[in-house]
């Protein structure tokens, strides 16, 4: 349901945070500007470097000229999502995975921070603890400050960053405010990033609850949603494997987001599923980020013909009333 200070005016403009409940209250977008055209709102899901499919994805789709009208994005997928409503150009969100600079941001120094744990406790002594994490999210922050406008209003494509609201355990769409914190608290993962204020909620990573939000995309008035998933069927893995902290790390998070997002599928007209299994959640190989990338076009391209049978699908309907 919408929360009590936002649902009067959840009809006629976005507000800074809805929450979400099955099945959704009411939409948040009243767009007229061709009533006939379909809408379509896109859907991409979190998962890490997994998510980088999603950038083949959006090339298929941009070639083809196939009309995206909301974008609504979790974790990894509110990353990608927010710079493509930014319209920031495929090619230079390709280049910041390639030379790493994104992936830096999500996991810096992470041996130095927890070495200085126990320093960073005493620097607060005297003041209010900081909410608990390794790393504050502030060089996520920064770089987007440069990639991205301040506000959600000056998007070229209307965006939600899909967060869970930590106090109430609710799944919240940002739509409004300030558009780089929003997708901080989007990619927010519980214990490595500390939980981000934004007003009078803190936040973490929208993937706990909705990795793959297609029930958050049920409110933007779309006719049509198209969803991206960035994680896969979880397959047997030799136990040797998890002698490895890492790698058990990787792991834990497949098995979570596969469970989290199975129920999610069904709530999507068209589910653009490309193969995911052999990228890990955070690499800076670029054979393997080529190959990922790769994937995302692929499914894509299979996906067309499907895609346009329901633009045409919608289309006819529309008219026909």
């Amino acid at each position: 349901m919408l929360s009590s200070s936002t649902a009067a005016n959840a009809e006629h403009a976005p507000v800074d945070k809805i929450e979400i409940t099955d099945p959704p209250a009411a939409t948040i977008v009243s767009d007229d500007t061709n009533k006939y055209l379909p809408k379509v709102t896109l859907v991409l899901g979190g998962g890490g470097c997994k998510a980088l499919t999603q950038i083949g994805v959006l090339r298929v789709l941009a070639k083809n000229q196939i009309p995206i009208h909301y974008v609504v994005g979790t974790s990894a997928g509110a990353i990608i999502g927010s710079l493509y409503a930014a319209n920031v150009p495929l090619e230079d969100i390709e280049k910041m995975v390639y030379d790493g600079s994104l992936q830096r941001t999500m996991t810096p120094h992470l041996t130095l921070h927890i070495l200085g744990l126990p320093l960073s406790t005493l620097a607060h002594l005297g003041r209010p603890r900081p909410y608990a994490g390794v790393i504050n999210g502030s060089r996520l922050e920064r770089f987007l400050r440069k990639r991205l406008p301040a506000d959600f209003s000056q998007l070229k494509i209307p965006f939600a960053a899909v967060a869970t609201d930590i106090e109430t355990g609710n799944t919240c769409m940002i739509t409004s405010g300030d558009l780089r914190k929003a997708v901080v608290a989007s990619s927010a993962v519980p214990l490595l990033v500390r939980p981000v204020a934004i007003h009078n909620s803190i936040f973490i990573d929208g993937g706990l609850k909705a990795n793959l939000p297609t029930n958050c995309a049920q409110l933007t008035g779309a006719d049509i949603i198209i969803a991206v998933p960035a994680d896969a069927p979880v397959a047997h893995e030799n136990k040797q494997k998890f002698r490895s902290m890492k790698a058990l790390a990787y792991r834990v998070t497949d098995i979570m987001e596969a469970e989290i997002d199975k129920h999610r599928w069904e709530e999507a007209d068209l589910v653009v599923n490309p193969k995911v299994a052999d990228t890990p959640a955070m690499t800076r190989d670029p054979e393997i980020i080529r190959r990922t990338i790769k994937y995302g076009e692929e499914a894509a391209t299979k996906a067309l013909p499907r895609i346009r049978e329901l633009l045409n699908s919608k289309f006819s309907q529309t008219t026909s009333h």
